[in-house]
């Protein structure tokens, strides 16, 4: 179907397979496309989350998952200066259960551009999984002044707040006080 009278390129067709769940379909059409446009670091990204999607239990030692991180990788490489990459190494690290190692890809995508709440939300998220309150803290807030909307998302961080101490007996947010060197 025509976008305002254009017709959806190859790669906007194979995401939108990856959307609707028919992640096979969507994996054949993104390497034939990269067979054509090797230089194409979007759809080396968007097959390598598909590879990951395909697995019912991914581990780091499966094929597939080898290729994603190579995918991943050959993106980085390819266009330096774009966070996807890295963010999305996160999100697949995060889904293997590699917390450290998600926040290390997140992290490594905001060096890039600073101005990405997804990536400060997952990092907020594996912190309070973590049990690192006071990071989960400030990054949810962090998260929350680039973007409002995620609010609704974020109902575990007054649970943070209680296991921090920071929450008086009216249930009221306690501000952590200044250290004294900064």
């Amino acid at each position: 179907m025509p976008l305002f009278g254009r017709k959806k390129s190859k790669y906007e067709q194979a995401a939108e397979l990856l959307t609707e769940g028919e992640v096979d379909q969507a994996i054949t059409m993104l390497e034939e496309l990269l067979e054509v446009e090797p230089e194409n670091t979007n759809a080396r990204v968007t097959l390598a989350v598909a590879l990951l999607e395909r697995q019912d239990e991914a581990t780091m030692e499966s094929p597939d998952t080898k290729r994603v991180f190579m995918l991943l990788d050959e993106a980085a490489e390819m266009a330096p200066a774009d966070p996807v990459s890295h963010f999305n190494r996160g999100v697949c690290l995060r889904k293997l259960d590699k917390p450290e190692a998600a926040l290390d890809s997140f992290q490594a995508a905001l060096d890039i551009d600073e101005q990405q709440p997804l990536a400060v939300l997952h990092m907020a998220e594996i912190n309070y999984e973590l049990e690192r309150w006071d990071e989960a803290i400030e990054l949810a807030r962090r998260a929350l002044v680039m973007d409002p909307g995620f609010e609704a998302s974020m109902g575990w961080v007054r649970d943070a707040l209680r296991q921090a101490g920071r929450l008086d007996a009216g249930k009221n947010v306690i501000e952590k006080e200044a250290s004294p060197d900064g």
